[in-house]
């Protein structure tokens, strides 16, 4: 019996010329998932992960703000410490399920699950990709959405460290 495809790389980047994100995901199983975030919907996304990282156990179970900050800022950067960032992002000899070309990301949700946050990323033509965000990768996504959108300068002011704010547009997919 094999083992599941498992999420192995996730890199993002800044596009002047579409003036959007490149998600870009690689599993074990040399899968390649290309997607473009608009600005909007790193927004979105970025509430559902912040969302996501209050969900977080250690963190909830901080009655103080100020503690749940502190345990936040810890667990980010011990996320920091275990992430490779060193490491090039592979593509060559992958599988493109939704095509050569980037599908435009038209639907986002975030669930709580066993594992860690399920995350959904739906297409424009209809299709999904489920991912499985634990701690330290929930954690590194949202390092990387705050790199990628200070470069782009968005001016979303991203930071981890901030409760999210409730927008009923968030609570489920988005189209």
């Amino acid at each position: 019996m094999s083992k599941p495809d498992r999420l192995h790389q996730i890199n993002l980047g800044y596009s002047p010329e579409e003036d959007r994100m490149l998600l870009r995901i690689n599993t074990t199983g040399k899968t390649e998932y290309r997607l473009w975030l608009t600005r909007r919907y790193v927004r979105l996304l970025w509430n559902l992960l912040t969302k996501s990282v209050e969900r977080l156990p250690d963190v909830r179970a901080q009655a103080a703000p100020e503690t749940r900050q502190a345990v936040k800022s810890f667990q980010r950067e011990e996320a920091r410490q275990a992430a490779d960032y060193s490491k090039d992002y592979e593509d060559s000899e992958t599988k493109r399920p939704l095509g050569e070309a980037a599908s435009l990301l038209t639907g986002v949700r975030a669930t709580p699950g066993a594992k860690g946050t399920q995350l959904t990323l739906q297409t424009k033509d209809g299709r999904a990709i489920n991912l499985t965000l634990e701690k330290k990768l929930l954690y590194s996504l949202c390092d990387l959405l705050i790199s990628s959108t200070t470069q782009a300068k968005w001016d979303l002011n991203l930071n981890v460290d901030e409760v999210p704010v409730a927008e009923t547009e968030q609570d489920g997919p988005v189209h």
